[in-house]
């Protein structure tokens, strides 16, 4: 009977030790998940892929999808999709916030005209080189709230997200 005890305590630990090994690897393993969040009443659809290492966010990535204002569409009437999409960014070239913000290491933007009803922006924050102070304080990245989402864990950003009816890919 006794034998029966020190076999099941040393399975016991067998087991911790085995979830302890686990844990310790999820702690240092790269994780990246991509949510799908719900559609917005004006059509736009918003994919975040958060890609983190235990409570750091490492990366996160934001593509916008939404469909094309009344002056863009009018826009894309008289000059097609291709010659809208050139002058979109010969106007993101010339928008002081999106120059400055450009400059920053760590952050990157583009928009792209998918079709002749939907456009997309993508923008990019790799906090690893990022200075977030200074990013939170640019006019084009002001209201993203950037330092309170780099103060959530990212599996608790995540969570809130899906609880939100957000969907993962």
């Amino acid at each position: 009977e006794v034998m029966e005890v020190d076999r099941l305590s040393d399975k016991v630990q067998f087991y911790d030790r085995e979830a302890a090994v686990i844990e310790n690897a999820e702690k240092n393993t790269v994780v990246t998940k991509t949510l799908i969040l719900p559609k917005s009443d004006d059509g736009s659809q918003q994919t975040q892929t958060i890609t983190y290492k235990d409570k750091t966010f490492l990366s996160l990535t934001i593509q916008q999808k939404r469909p094309v204002s009344d002056e863009l569409k009018t826009y894309i009437d008289q000059h097609g999709v291709e010659e809208t999409q050139k002058a979109l960014l010969e106007a993101e070239e010339k928008d002081e916030a999106i120059i400055e913000a450009r400059k920053l290491a760590g952050f990157k933007l583009e928009t792209k005209l998918l079709s002749a009803t939907e456009l997309q922006t993508t923008t990019s924050f790799d906090f690893q080189v990022l200075d977030v102070k200074k990013a939170s304080q640019l006019e084009y990245l002001k209201n993203i709230g950037l330092e309170n989402l780099l103060k959530n864990e990212p599996s608790k950003y995540i969570s809130d997200r899906l609880a939100n009816g957000a969907t993962e890919q």
